[in-house]
């Protein structure tokens, strides 16, 4: 393997991607110029991409010309084929940690970025806790006095309760 700066106009998307991506576009591209490219495109010797095709079209949007690839060579068609699959699929294994997860974003300037929209299909863990042994008390229902027209900035979107 060797990381190399590829024209983009050099890699070729592979033609049997069975990934439907299209709708992710977007997402990707605003992260790409959020947090500046990261991961790298993964192709093998002939430039064909093995994995990160949403990545590929994100920076066809972005106007890029050139991006680092990690280059694979001497995989077998079976091994590529094979990880084209599992990198798409194990992702979906995962889960998310609800609790953790309002940690990591609060206070987090998302420029505008429709985070929230996305979260609607979360898979999250059981209850969202993450599985922690933590008891949680007091009531769920959100208390109009208390609250009044607060706006809530999160939903969870296993149970739909609202917090902030």
């Amino acid at each position: 393997m060797k990381l190399e700066r590829l024209k983009l106009a050099d890699i070729e998307p592979y033609k049997n991607n069975p990934r439907k991506n299209d709708d992710a576009v977007n997402a990707v591209a605003e992260s790409i110029r959020q947090c500046s490219y990261i991961t790298p495109i993964i192709v093998d010797e002939d430039h064909v991409i093995i994995a990160g095709h949403t990545r590929y079209k994100a920076l066809v949007v972005l106007g890029m010309d050139e991006v680092e690839c990690l280059i694979c060579d001497g995989l077998t068609e079976e091994q590529k084929k094979k990880y084209r699959f599992l990198d798409n699929k194990t992702g979906e294994k995962a889960t998310w940690d609800l609790m953790k997860l309002e940690v990591e974003l609060e206070g987090l300037d998302l420029e505008g970025f429709d985070f929230f929209g996305m979260a609607e299909d979360l898979p999250v863990d059981g209850d969202g806790s993450g599985g922690s042994e933590k008891e949680l008390t007091g009531t769920t229902e959100i208390d109009a006095e208390v609250f009044g027209d607060e706006e809530f900035k999160y939903e969870c979107p296993n149970c739909g309760f609202r917090f902030n």
